[in-house]
């Protein structure tokens, strides 16, 4: 006789997995990523960009406490209108921390009630207004942060219209850098590719499973293209529970490891405009 009784299974509660199990597993697929690398001779690049930064606060800190303690090189997408003074005193008492352009105000300007994705450099905009944005972020952020400022555009929500990035190229020697595929719009480009965020329902760390499989087609599409960087992407002021347990893992993970090249934006920029300027037959 068949009994119509199911037999009950109990899942494991998500915080024992998060503690124990899904970090031991992440680790374990890193390190073996890496090793490959190290069996061949190759070098994997990272870099690491955090966005909104405007002024100190104690979930920046962190970061920064993160970049001098594994020597690990910092990008801030510094929102120009809001930089404060403070933030530029505060970065001077760094090693390796670099201010990026990140936007103008943060300020959407699609059409949300046609079903459009936010952009503050977008479609509806008139080029006189965003030229003017454009360059006065500029001149904020280079008299705020002097040498550390980079001239990288980040735009809010990595996305930007092409008009917009005609306008960037008249700024001079820009790259741009949004998330994962993008057309490099012609200019040279530095990408990230790992967000850390689940932005959906709640934001909060995306857990030690999607990070393994975002790292792994990463690392998977290098073995083909090892000069691209990997992008690390963090936004300080969204962290929830797990992220700073992620960072702290993961930098001393590979920071560690000889397979492991952790890089700066400027460095990084400077060689994507020198294989720009051979792609384009300048050279």
């Amino acid at each position: 006789m068949i009994s119509s009784i199911a037999p009950v299974f109990e899942p494991v509660p998500e915080s024992r997995h998060f503690a124990g199990d899904g970090q031991g597993v992440f680790e374990h697929h890193l390190t073996q990523h890496l090793n490959w690398f190290e069996e061949r001779g190759l070098i994997v690049k990272f870099w690491w960009r955090d966005d909104d930064a405007v002024s100190p606060t104690p979930a920046l800190e962190e970061l920064l406490v993160f970049s001098d303690r594994f020597r690990i090189p910092l990008s801030l997408a510094v929102i120009p209108k809001f930089a404060t003074d403070a933030l530029a005193q505060r970065l001077a008492n760094t090693q390796d921390v670099h201010a990026v352009h990140h936007g103008w105000q943060h300020k959407n300007y699609q059409k949300k009630i046609y079903g459009e994705k936010a952009s503050e450099f977008g479609w509806w905009r008139t080029s006189k207004e965003m030229a003017k944005e454009l360059a006065e972020g500029r001149e904020i952020l280079q008299n705020l942060f002097g040498e550390r400022f980079v001239p990288l555009f980040v735009p809010p929500w990595n996305r930007i219209a092409p008009r917009a990035v005609h306008l960037l190229k008249q700024q001079g020697d820009y790259g741009l850098s949004a998330f994962t595929w993008i057309n490099h719009f012609r200019l040279p480009r530095l990408q990230s590719h790992v967000d850390i965020i689940k932005w959906k329902k709640n934001k909060r760390f995306i857990g030690w499973e999607a990070a393994r499989k975002r790292l792994d087609l990463q690392l998977c599409r290098r073995r083909t293209n090892v000069a691209e960087p990997i992008g690390l992407l963090t936004h300080h002021l969204d962290h929830g529970e797990g992220c700073s347990e992620f960072l702290e893992a993961f930098f001393k993970l590979t920071s560690a490891h000889s397979a492991v090249e952790w890089l700066s934006s400027q460095d990084l920029l400077d060689q994507a405009k020198h294989d720009f300027t051979l792609a384009a037959g300048q050279v």
